[in-house]
């Protein structure tokens, strides 16, 4: 416990003595995981954008007159990469063609009866499965015909593809980018006091003992930025979303507050993690140079 208190005292007199540079490491460190969260943020809603348009394409399915309906739906729906389906009455297909059709919609009344069969609209998870769903359900004798567009499909497919691989690689690149700029910047404070660890080692300090308050000042400076960014991020996120939605009523963000936490608490997890990360290796690498004989 005396030597834990002793750790604290020194790093609370690393931070106050050395302010300027600790100020510097803690804006830094702010502003990159600032930049981190934002190319977290701009990855989720990408994601989710995409996940919303595929998830709106929609396989219409027409049902023999033959066939019962009520029977072939459970069969659908249990199919893989359908999210749902919803059934049609030929009762139904008329109400909505009429309407479509608005004041034309009395040519409709010189049929008679209703020609319209029962159908299906399928909905999918993923648009790149919806070819091989096609070829399933026209392998169906209950299933009289298909439609789907099939170009649409393909290309939401190809973007889905890109723009995922795209938010991959730039949230991977922001997190070594990160990861450099905060090792470098703990590195710049450590290296001004360099010659207070050799001084330690010259009394018999242990590594421990040395090692622990310049570890603990980079994870305390490392967190307290993350903390920052994150209340920046969030207390800008959701009026910005809402703007935008009032803008852009048709795209849908990430507005969920338990999502937004989550990414909230790992932002910070990650800040507290990586100012640790660095500061050990910066701290062991000049260690292990004030420790080599002269």
């Amino acid at each position: 416990m005396t030597t834990l208190r002793y750790i604290l005292r020194d790093t609370v007199r690393l931070l106050v003595r050395h302010w300027f540079l600790g100020i510097l490491t803690l804006i830094t460190a702010a502003a990159m995981m600032w930049v981190l969260g934002l190319t977290t943020l701009f990855s989720l809603n990408v994601r989710n954008l995409l996940r919303r348009l595929e998830s709106d394409l929609l396989v219409q399915a027409y049902i023999h007159r033959s066939s019962k309906a009520e029977e072939l739906a459970p069969a659908v729906r249990g199919m893989d990469n359908v999210a749902s389906v919803r059934l049609l009455s030929p009762d139904d297909a008329l109400a909505r063609l009429q309407s479509r059709m608005g004041s034309q919609a009395r040519v409709l009344d010189l049929i008679g009866e209703n020609p319209l069969q029962w159908s299906m609209e399928i909905r999918v998870k993923t648009a790149s499965e919806i070819p091989h769903l096609v070829r399933t359900l026209m392998a169906m004798p209950e299933i009289e015909d298909v439609i789907y567009s099939g170009m649409v499909v393909e290309r939401v497919g190809a973007i889905s593809r890109v723009a995922s691989r795209a938010a991959v690689s730039m949230f991977l690149l922001s997190i070594m980018i990160t990861s450099l700029v905060v090792y470098n910047t703990i590195h710049i404070s450590l290296y001004s006091r360099r010659e207070e660890i050799g001084i330690m080692f010259l009394i018999g300090a242990t590594r421990t003992y040395i090692a622990a308050p310049f570890v603990l000042e980079g994870t305390f400076l490392a967190l307290a930025g993350s903390v920052i960014s994150m209340l920046g991020i969030v207390s800008a996120y959701f009026p910005g979303i809402r703007l935008l939605q009032n803008s852009l009523p048709f795209l849908h963000f990430v507005g969920d507050s338990g999502v937004i936490g989550q990414f909230s608490l790992l932002l910070v997890g990650f800040g507290a993690t990586l100012g640790w990360t660095c500061s050990c290796i910066v701290v062991m690498r000049f260690m292990s140079a004030a420790a080599k004989p002269l």
